[in-house]
């Protein structure tokens, strides 16, 4: 995986987005959400532009996000398997939390410390996402310490 990452990041590619228009559409709503519980088509549409940025995405036949914003039917069949496998995550910490105490190393369940595919992955976007988002300087300093 290393020398996986050092070529993206020697070449800059982006990783590429395998869903349809429409399930990407749900992912950036999503995230939105999370943002902000309040629902914002402005808002919708900067997180769809950010995500571009740091993700290849095909939107056709759509020209462009804001015609798929506009035209497009959001597909939250990926997004609901993600909540799932967060709320499965986080009852795993949550447990080993209450049986081992506040301070027990979470393995893999960490996602900052774990060096599984998927962390190193969620590190790497994260620490991609935060060139064209500004986080509070608590959360920018976690970055900043982040090697992917």
């Amino acid at each position: 995986m290393g020398a996986l990452s050092f070529l993206l990041k020697l070449f800059k590619l982006k990783p590429a987005w395998n869903g349809t228009p429409e399930m990407f559409l749900a992912m950036v709503m999503e995230m939105q959400s999370r943002n902000n519980q309040e629902f914002s088509v402005r808002e919708v549409s900067q997180w769809g532009e950010v995500m571009q940025k740091v993700i290849k995405v095909n939107l056709a036949p759509y020209k462009d996000f804001a015609d798929l914003m506009a035209h497009g039917q959001p597909d939250f069949t990926m997004v609901e398997k993600l909540r799932g496998k967060m709320d499965e995550l986080n009852n795993r910490r949550a447990l080993k939390q209450a049986i081992y105490g506040k301070n027990v190393d979470l393995g893999d369940d960490d996602v900052m410390k774990s060096n599984s595919e998927s962390a190193v992955f969620a590190r790497k976007m994260v620490k991609d996402l935060a060139e064209h988002v500004q986080f509070s300087p608590e959360e920018q300093k976690k970055l900043d310490e982040l090697d992917h």
